[in-house]
């Protein structure tokens, strides 16, 4: 590995400030950059997709050295940076995640790990989504990210560029993996919505709201679905239909580590 890549990043994600991914990716990230600020939700927010907070006021934590706690959306977090600190000297590069759990097929849409990319991306800054897919959550093998996190990321970043990419890392151990790819966003994962009833203690009705999912049927070799099933490490980009570096649609890992 080289040494920093960029003078300023910024780190946000959708499962909360204390998350075991966002310290990954910190720590990823201070290999990256000069300078690394952390703004991400006080509490997990999955599901925000690119929403923004308009019926409620932002409350922002201070917890470390250009270190905040956000009371908002990862949207949110991203826009207060932008607009609170960085004025006309905007971040290099944002980075979202690391998330618990893969961002792949129909989830995109409600990602807020990817909600935030598209937030940095509209305002001009380039910005990649990184998520770790897991067989259990019991048991998170967070390996793949931590191996080849810091690669990827390196080798995505094309100076004078304003890209947005959305990069998976398979449910595997990281000496299963042997390839990045190019990928595409599946569709059909999700085939119905699904409503759990309860009761609350004055016996008043509330629902939570979930989805039937079955990627099975997704078999195209170039979808992220089949990219991750593979074990390898998918990459999509995220409104654009730019090739990876280079212009090649895989990376061998073993020639970049």
């Amino acid at each position: 590995m080289n040494g920093p890549i960029v003078r300023r990043i910024l780190i946000t994600n959708d499962d909360g400030i204390n998350a075991p991914g966002l310290a990954r990716l910190e720590k990823i990230a201070r290999n990256l950059a000069e300078e690394v600020w952390v703004v991400a939700p006080e509490h997990d927010r999955s599901g925000a997709g690119q929403s923004i907070s308009i019926h409620d006021p932002l409350r922002v934590y201070e917890t470390g050295d250009k270190r905040y706690a956000v009371s908002g959306t990862p949207a949110d977090c991203v826009l207060y940076s932008l607009a609170r600190w960085f004025g006309e000297s905007p971040p290099d590069l944002v980075l979202s995640g690391v998330n618990c759990g893969a961002n792949i097929s129909d989830s995109v849409q409600y990602s807020g790990t990817v909600g935030a990319v598209l937030s940095a991306r509209h305002m001009n800054v380039p910005a990649i989504a990184l998520s770790q897919a897991f067989l259990s959550r019991d048991g998170v093998l967070w390996s793949p990210v931590e191996h080849f996190g810091e690669t990827i990321i390196r080798q995505l970043w094309q100076p004078g560029e304003c890209l947005a990419w959305n990069v998976n890392f398979p449910a595997c151990n990281a000496e299963d993996i042997v390839s990045a790819r190019l990928c595409h966003q599946s569709s059909g994962s999700i085939r119905h919505a699904r409503l759990q009833a309860g009761q609350d203690a004055r016996s008043l009705p509330y629902w939570w709201l979930g989805f039937d999912r079955s990627s099975r049927h997704i078999v195209a070799p170039d979808s992220d679905v089949s990219v991750l099933r593979d074990k390898a490490i998918a990459i999509a980009p995220l409104r654009h239909e730019e090739p990876l570096p280079g212009n090649t649609r895989e990376l061998d890992l073993s020639a970049l580590l």
